[in-house]
């Protein structure tokens, strides 16, 4: 099989031009892309040696059995990886991605002649089996696309809402689609009433930004995902017009595949893994019917590893930024919020306050347990407490916390449909309040080092580091 030459070249630093193809070229300067040339099978190969890799190394496949296009995955290991595209520190992720969704702007039209995108036509009776789709685990119903974007216009405010769907291929031509509760169902059910298929247009291939642009929250109809992800750009989104159905994508991305899903059908699809890592039962889903398909010349098809770290952070920072805003409001003395992976940045909270009076950091701690759904353990800090660092959020609960005094439990809440230990989306949500009360801060005093020569430390420091 003659595989297209993957036209990834040694960067500048990211970003330059903000697309799948520039941020391939970021992880290779950074030492952080490995490229497999042996020939691999799509069914559980690939998975296993990105579960393998997780969180620390993306991963080019250039020979995928069956298939004619290479495959990238685990392409954000960390949230440095994010915040290097968001261009912000780690720990400014959030309040990053905030103020996108505050100041979205405008998409840039690309003519239909200058788009990258639309070089090339998937032509002929095979669509589908031409894409390198994965059988992730050992229980899945079949080959899944995790990574795509779908895109849909809600007809009602005219925005362009983009979304993460797992998506199981079934045949040449159609895609059964999880829909969960939020915008895109919205928008399919306010068209199903009306009798009406809904227009689709499925994007593979795309930089991380694009890929937390999709995650914006659902509650504004109004948010036009393509302009949060412009807002988290360096410059404004290039976006041409699908040509069978005039949807709006990016320009720059490697595949994009035109359809509709088809009126009030539902076939069955699932299990699936999902992000607690166990399966999400199969259930009956809306269909996609494909008509049509183009791609970059060389494309370079993408994958997501569904529970593991860049499924984790690109549903987690939007979140953080979600739950961040409301609790400000309500709570100014919050500092910052953190879903950290220990649970799948979706299932524990950490977050840091600066405790003004006594009992606010408990209101804070419900707050928390009743804004976030899918939140069931959270842990409420003081803002002496670094909570993108796991062992000092573990100091504190260790020193800190009284279980008779400090920890809460509230029975039978909503919490997370896809959580095992949940019996028909119902749980018990846990809270601790880790801070500490103003008449005892003199027992909690941190130990710190005073070098009597401060200006001396760095240079002793670098020498001490030296072999």
């Amino acid at each position: 099989m003659n595989l297209p030459a993957v036209p990834v070249s040694q960067p500048a630093a990211w970003p330059v031009e903000q697309n799948l193809r520039s941020w391939l070229s970021h992880l290779i300067d950074r030492g952080r892309l490995g490229q497999v040339r042996s020939r691999v099978e799509l069914d559980q190969e690939v998975s296993t040696v990105l579960e393998r890799l997780d969180g620390r190394r993306a991963v080019l496949f250039r020979d995928i059995a069956g298939a004619r296009f290479p495959l990238a995955g685990n392409l954000v290991c960390d949230r440095a990886d994010l915040a290097a595209a968001m261009g912000c520190l780690p720990h400014e992720t959030a309040t990053r991605y905030l103020a996108a969704l505050d100041r979205p702007r405008p998409w840039t039209p690309v003519p239909d002649g200058g788009a990258p995108v639309l070089a090339r036509r998937l032509d002929g009776e095979a669509l589908l089996s031409r894409l390198p789709l994965t059988v992730q685990h050992e229980h899945d119903a079949g080959r899944y696309l995790t990574s795509a974007l779908l895109v849909v216009r809600d007809q009602q405010t005219g925005a362009t809402n983009l979304s993460i769907n797992r998506m199981l291929a079934v045949g040449e031509r159609s895609l059964r689609t999880l829909v969960l509760p939020g915008r895109l169902r919205r928008i399919l059910a306010a068209t199903e009433r009306r009798g009406l298929d809904l227009d689709v247009a499925i994007v593979l291939g795309v930089d991380p930004l694009l890929g937390l642009a999709s995650q914006a929250p659902a509650a504004d109809r109004t948010l036009d995902d393509l302009e949060v992800a412009g807002a988290l750009r360096t410059s404004p989104l290039p976006v041409v017009r699908c040509p069978v159905n005039g949807l709006p994508v990016p320009a720059e991305a490697e595949f994009v595949l035109a359809g509709h899903f088809r009126a009030d059908v539902r076939e069955p699809e699932g299990p699936f893994g999902e992000f607690p890592r166990t399966y999400g039962p199969s259930a009956p889903a809306p269909v996609i019917e494909l008509v049509s398909g183009w791609h970059r010349d060389g494309a370079v098809c993408q994958t997501i590893l569904s529970g593991g770290r860049e499924h984790f952070l690109l549903g987690g920072i939007p979140r953080e930024a979600a739950l961040l805003r409301t609790l400000r409001w309500a709570h100014p003395e919050v500092t910052a919020v953190r879903l950290p992976e220990a649970g799948s940045c979706r299932l524990h909270a950490v977050v840091a306050v600066r405790a003004e009076t006594a009992g606010s950091s408990m209101n804070v701690l419900l707050s928390t347990l009743g804004a976030a759904g899918t939140v069931k353990h959270a842990i409420v800090v003081d803002d002496d407490v670094d909570i993108h660092d796991d062992e000092q959020v573990g100091w504190a609960v260790a020193t800190r916390v009284q279980a008779d005094r400090d920890v809460l439990v509230l029975p039978r809440a909503a919490g997370s449909g896809l959580d095992p230990s949940a019996a028909g989306g119902m749980t018990a949500k846990l809270g601790i309040d880790a801070t500490v009360a103003h008449d005892v801060r003199h027992r909690h005093a941190r130990m710190r080092t005073r070098p009597t020569r401060p200006e001396w430390i760095e240079r002793l420091l670098s020498e001490a580091a030296t072999p």
